[in-house]
């Protein structure tokens, strides 16, 4: 005989047991189904400062052109809340041409090029740790900065993204496509921070203009730089890209960190080097 309970229980309709949403049983691909359910996003960390230093142009450079940024940066810890990045040198281009000739896959590469961008992270980290500054690797950063700056007025991290092994590789070679400047963005865009500024070995953006080889653009679109305006970016042309379909970084600052002030200067709001701005 049938149990009366389980004939009750297996009665019911299915669709019962589903949750009522504009999202049920259709795919998050769909733009337009999801438009009426389309949110502002919430900036998680609005009054963090991301400050990105180059590794070829500036860390590979050693303790001339280091240690007075350190000093800029000490300088600026009483008045900023910062996520400091470096990103990798040469050593990194050394490393991939030989995973390249070795045959290795995207994931591993791009893990080999971080491991000289966290070797320059803890060396910075070391600079000023009698400032209460430490290194953190990628999950600390995704999960508890939040926590440590409210400890310290700054953390290091590499800003190499994280790949995975498997790694599918890009449509043209192996070489990861998103590296230091790119995984600065993310991050700067992923905390909705108020600020990111890239600390590189020139005063910005270059002109166009032949005519004026030294001359440096103040202020200048993405759609400009993309269209080919510009024979060399300081920055990999992919952060441009990233930048148009960003939520909360529209636009980023590009100074030089021979000089000294410069950083210093673009923290407190001023308008040094070169601000490439989303159109």
């Amino acid at each position: 005989m049938t149990d009366p309970a389980l004939a009750t229980s297996t009665s019911e309709p299915l669709a019962a047991k589903d949750v009522p949403s504009a999202l049920m049983q259709q795919t998050l691909l769909d733009r337009e189904l999801v438009r009426p359910v389309d949110r502002p996003v919430i900036r998680l960390l609005p009054w963090l400062k991301v400050v990105a230093i180059g590794g070829s142009t500036i860390m590979d450079r050693g303790r001339d052109v280091v240690l007075p940024l350190v000093d800029e940066l000490r300088d600026a810890l009483p008045e900023h809340r910062m996520l400091i990045l470096t990103g990798a040198g040469v050593r990194a281009r050394h490393v991939l041409g030989v995973g390249l000739d070795l045959g290795l896959p995207t994931g591993v590469l791009g893990g080999l090029a971080a491991t000289e961008a966290e070797q320059y992270a803890r060396l910075l980290a070391a600079l000023m740790a009698a400032d209460g500054v430490s290194y953190l690797p990628h999950g600390t950063v995704a999960d508890q900065l939040a926590a440590h700056l409210s400890a310290s007025p700054a953390a290091v991290a590499n800003s190499y993204p994280p790949y995975g092994v498997h790694e599918f590789p890009p449509a043209t070679g192996k070489l990861p496509p998103h590296r230091s400047d790119a995984g600065a963005f993310l991050l700067a865009d992923a905390f909705g921070a108020a600020q990111l500024v890239y600390v590189k070995d020139v005063d910005g953006v270059r002109s166009g203009d032949s005519a004026e080889p030294d001359g440096f653009q103040s202020r200048v679109g993405t759609g400009e730089l993309l269209g080919g305006g510009v024979p060399r970016l300081p920055v990999d042309a992919l952060v441009l890209e990233l930048m148009a379909r960003a939520k909360h970084v529209r636009e980023i600052q590009i100074v030089n960190g021979l000089a000294r002030g410069n950083l210093s200067r673009a923290l407190d709001g001023e308008h040094v080097g070169t601000i490439i701005h989303a159109d």
